[in-house]
């Protein structure tokens, strides 16, 4: 699917089966419940107290200034991340909940991980209506510039009542070029550092454990052991535009990698990551690690990602950043028990805060509508348990519901499973849903002692790109022709590293850290 009647097509076929999801899921709630509920007249906008055993109180009058409501819209909503069967299901589900309310129903486009960027692209180009974008950091300034999406600035102001509580507005407004608003951050881990996900089991079936490993250097022991057990496996998985010697090291990349900001800095200087000990270090370290035979072979063109491989039995351990709770997630998504060790020291980035906003496509027809649903989100326990966990009976059950713990159904686990995003990441709001069991209770709270790391001097600056433009797009293009054979140790970095420095500078590397530099000290200024 790579082209705009491919994605058209594929949102006929969607159509095509809503009407059956809806009347199936009408049937199973009500044999469910045994009740029903009156809907208010089309175009009424109500004030609802929904409180939940996950916390908020979902009291959102959605708006302080009235919108016009009264003509149903429909809101394409979409995601990042794997598509499931039920996904009809659980959007009817969410949909009986916003009809009423706003006199607005969902859409829900999923696009994996792999496709996004190219699709999102296709359709944010095109006529058709895309009201809700996940905008991964980096790509805000250019769709902002491109037109693609809107200021979202005044919209928050009036109608984010409930983000404005729940994100604070010292983050709430990160996601800013130039002044302009490209997304609404969701709250997620603000912190990062750099971590590998390994299988327990096979960690341990190599008699090590993950207090042996404190950096990439210290996984050659482990590769050996577990690759002499398992030869048909892949020891460090990557897939094409996260090759392991790019995911490997994590530093402020100052929205594009076109200079970055490294995490011990404390004076601000603009620097080449690509020049930088660190990368080529790791360069080489994944170099020797794939003459051995610990990676792929395809590692720089596939796009498999890293968790699925696991998930398929072909890989044992990836890079990852980490945050609380994360080793559950990754067990979940995998079906194996999986754990991590940490390779630097944590740090709050711009990148993270900034990772992934909610931004609104430039054809949507009601923005303030699309805004007023979007701020909901942020205090409905209802809506973020069906979007991240799907419907109560058929996709989880309860293991303690005092303490809204859930957990899989008798039957299903993550191989089978028909529903179930595991996304929290991605959730507007994350700490008002139920919690996968395994995890604390008190899991929210240790995200806010993890956010509390130590900022670099850059956080909160995100680069306006617009004078460079030309720069960044030959930039883009050098690096695209060398960064994934260098990740993946398909070439000797010794000759491709000088070699690949050299092309970025005749693009403009120069010109661009220049001009990132100039922004950057006039942000600190401003402090």
């Amino acid at each position: 699917m790579g082209n705009k009647g491919e994605i058209t097509n594929m949102r006929k076929n969607k159509l095509l089966h809503k009407a059956a999801a809806v009347l199936l899921a009408a049937s199973m709630v009500l044999s469910a419940t045994g009740c029903t509920s009156k809907a208010p007249e089309a175009g009424a906008v109500q004030s609802t107290g929904t409180g939940s055993a996950a916390g908020g109180n979902g009291d959102t009058a959605a708006a302080d200034e009235a919108v016009d409501s009264s003509e149903p819209y429909t809101i394409t909503w979409a995601y990042i991340g794997a598509t499931y069967q039920d996904t009809d299901l659980v959007e009817a589900e969410m949909n009986k909940i916003l009809q009423p309310k706003f006199n607005c129903t969902i859409d829900i486009i999923g696009f994996s991980w792999g496709e996004y960027t190219q699709k999102l692209n296709l359709m944010l180009s095109g006529e058709e209506p895309l009201d809700m974008v996940p905008v991964i950091y980096g790509n805000g300034a250019s769709y902002l510039n491109n037109g693609q999406i809107i200021d979202m600035k005044e919209l928050i102001d009036k109608y984010g009542k409930n983000m404005k509580e729940v994100v604070g507005e010292d983050t709430l407004y990160v996601c800013n070029v130039g002044g302009k608003i490209y997304g609404v951050p969701v709250f997620k881990e603000y912190s990062v550092d750099a971590a590998v996900m390994l299988r327990k089991d096979l960690l341990e079936e190599a008699g090590f454990s993950v207090d042996d490993i404190h950096s990439i250097d210290d996984l050659g022991p482990v590769y050996e052991k577990v690759k002499e057990k398992h030869p048909e496996m892949v020891m460090l998985a990557g897939r094409k535009g996260e090759t392991p010697a790019v995911a490997a090291l994590w530093c402020d990349n100052l929205s594009d990698g076109f200079g970055v900001i490294m995490p011990e800095d404390k004076e601000g200087k603009v620097v080449n990551y690509y020049e930088s000990e660190q990368f080529k270090h790791n360069a080489e370290v994944i170099y020797e690690y794939a003459r051995k035979g610990y990676l792929s072979k395809d590692c720089a063109t596939m796009n498999d990602g890293k968790k699925p491989q696991v998930k398929a039995g072909t890989a044992f351990s990836y890079f990852t950043p980490t945050k609380p709770g994360v080793e559950l997630q990754d067990s979940l998504d995998t079906g194996y028990e999986m754990v991590y060790a940490p390779l630097t020291s944590t740090f709050r980035a711009t990148s993270q805060m900034a990772w992934i906003g909610w931004g609104i496509g430039k054809n949507c027809k009601y923005p303030e509508r699309v805004m007023q649903v979007l701020d909901y989100m942020y205090a409905s326990p209802e809506l973020m348990n069906l979007f991240n966990w799907g419907i109560e009976g058929r996709h989880y059950v309860f293991a303690d519901e005092e303490k809204g713990i859930i957990t899989y159904p008798e039957g299903v686990n993550v191989q089978n499973k028909t529903y179930g995003l595991n996304m929290g990441y991605e959730m507007p709001n994350q700490t008002i849903a139920y919690v996968w069991e395994g995890n604390e209770p008190s899991v929210w709270e240790e995200y806010r002692k993890f956010n509390s790391a130590e900022p670099l001097i850059s956080t909160g600056f995100i680069f306006d790109n617009s004078n460079v433009l030309t720069e960044i797009s030959a930039l883009t293009n050098v690096r695209d022709k060398y960064i994934d054979a260098i990740g993946s140790g398909a070439v000797d970095p010794a000759a491709a590293i000088p070699e690949m420095n050299e092309a970025l500078k005749k693009a403009g590397l120069d010109k661009v850290i220049q001009e990132k530099q100039a922004q950057l000290d006039a942000f600190i200024a401003s402090k």
